[in-house]
């Protein structure tokens, strides 16, 4: 082991073969629990992460630790707590299953794959923002234990159905935009769903329960549903949310932006049954 800093961290490089991944990792040790924060070597293929090495539990995926290496699947043990930013942004994943006690998920951890198949652990959460953008899902269970999913979170997937589960206090963002969305069940405990959080979807009904205090602009809309030209509403991150002459803002205004459900029908927004 070479100390790197004041004696309470250390480091050390070994080269691992795990399920077809030759990787050289690099980890820090901190009181006896491992930080995976780099990989070199060949990659490529499915990736087992251990949940330890030299009998230390590895518990976090450092920022970026694993980004671009050409992995195609990845397993994440019950031992980690944490997957940093970017851990495993712009590979070529297809499946990853992360394990029981991962708490948090960051920025753009995944983003930029090709995943298709995605088992989220029960001790889940917070899902960061962009955690799972741009990539191929067209199904999502999400976890009970969930209490915020940020913005952009599955930004351009594949999805046709959303449940929304209890737990969750908050959607982000643009969290769901842009997917192929029909169905969204929203939890009970939802408070806050941001400007944009479905858009773009083909969404014809929605139920907004009454534990919503805070519902941002253009959530539901489709681009090209108005009549007339509309006109762009551009949000922090430069994604497009129309304006339309039918939007489902003004006619939840409307009605006292009362709980309840909306249905589109002919290019009219309704509210009830």
């Amino acid at each position: 082991m070479v100390k790197k800093f004041a004696c309470t961290v250390l480091f050390f490089v070994c080269c691992l073969r795990i399920s077809g991944a030759g990787l050289e990792i690099v980890v820090e040790e901190h009181n006896g629990e491992l930080t995976i924060i780099r990989a070199g070597g060949r990659g490529g293929g499915d990736l087992v992460i251990p949940g330890a090495i030299n009998d230390m539990p590895v518990t976090a995926i450092g920022k970026a630790a694993f980004a671009g290496r050409n992995l195609t699947s990845v397993t994440i043990p019950d031992s980690v707590t944490l997957i940093a930013d970017e851990a495993f942004a712009g590979n070529n994943l297809d499946s990853v299953t992360i394990g029981d006690n991962v708490v948090s998920i960051g920025r753009q951890a995944f983003a930029r794959n090709r995943l298709s198949s995605l088992t989220l652990g029960n001790g889940l959460t917070v899902i960061g923002r962009g955690a799972f953008m741009y990539n191929l899902l067209s199904s999502l269970t999400i976890p009970e234990s969930v209490t915020a999913i940020s913005g952009y979170a599955f930004f351009s997937n594949r999805l046709t159905s959303v449940t929304i589960p209890d737990s969750v206090t908050s959607v982000g963002n643009a969290a769901f935009s842009s997917n192929r969305i029909t169905s969204v069940v929203i939890g009970g405990g939802v408070l806050e769903i941001g400007d944009g959080a479905f858009f773009n979807n083909h969404i014809t009904g929605i139920t907004i329960p009454a534990s919503v205090s805070s519902l941002g602009k253009k959530v539901f809309d489709i681009p090209g549903n108005a009549p007339d030209p509309g006109v762009n509403y551009v949000d922090r991150e430069g994604v497009i949310l129309y304006t339309t002459a039918k939007n489902f803002d003004a006619y939840y205004a409307s009605t006292g932006k009362r709980p309840g459900r909306y249905s589109l029908s002919g290019g009219e927004w309704q509210y009830g049954e």
